[in-house]
């Protein structure tokens, strides 16, 4: 119903207006209202957004960063183990591929080359990565000191005396360290194969951590894109 107010007869618009004004000032209070909070979080808005859009920038570059700096550990990883594993390989193995027996001088030389080799990385920055990559470290490290105690073992009868001023072994128990040392030369091949094995188990883990930063950096860079447009 018409308020009684506004139902006086005039022929002035802008006393037909004020009418109108009248009638509806709660609902044009409220619009004006809204329109005010609109106007008032479109700033707010923005700001969210930019500070969102900072946040990926610094997630990207920090995931950038990781990738760089696991790259770089991983090369010098292979850089390190790639000629001691392919000598070792030669060592112990025909021009055809069989497993032969190593002789104690290389023995010798892949026990030294092979002694603390990647302590660095499988002991000093042990629990620093992924976890399944730590668990292929670890295993690494494991085949290591197997293969580093098998060569120590093979050649250590050929570089010392049964009788001298160390020691004093009996002829039984020098027939036991030649029938190991004969064992171990032996041995050796299956070890190098460990290695050769559980570093590939490495790489794997490695190469698979970093598809997923690369993937993860990949996806923020869209959603960066996106935001900037």
């Amino acid at each position: 119903m018409m308020n009684t107010y506004c139902a006086q007869p005039s022929g002035c618009f802008f006393w037909g207006l004020w009418c109108v004004l009248y009638e509806f000032q709660t609902l044009i209070t409220g619009l004006i209202a809204i329109g005010v909070a609109v106007a008032a979080a479109v700033p707010v808005w923005r700001q969210l957004r930019d500070s969102n859009l900072q946040t990926r920038i610094s997630h990207r570059e920090t995931l950038a960063n990781l990738l760089r700096a696991a790259l770089r550990r991983y090369k010098r990883v292979d850089d390190a183990i790639a000629d001691p594993l392919r000598r070792a390989n030669e060592a112990t193995s025909d021009p055809i591929g069989e497993d032969t027996a190593i002789d104690a001088e290389a023995a010798f030389y892949l026990e030294s080359e092979f002694n603390h080799l990647l302590d660095w990385y499988l002991v000093v920055l042990m629990g620093t990565e992924h976890a399944d990559i730590e668990g292929k470290k670890h295993a690494l490290k494991i085949a290591l000191d197997a293969l580093v105690t098998t060569l120590g073992t093979a050649h250590w009868a050929d570089h010392n005396d049964q009788h001298d001023e160390d020691r004093d072994v009996s002829d039984e128990d020098w027939a036991k360290v030649l029938a190991e040392c004969a064992q171990a030369k032996i041995d050796a091949a299956s070890k190098v194969k460990d290695v050769q094995r559980a570093y590939r188990n490495l790489t794997t883990a490695q190469q698979t951590w970093v598809q997923s930063l690369r993937t993860r950096i990949a996806r923020l860079d869209l959603t960066i894109a996106a935001a900037g447009e």
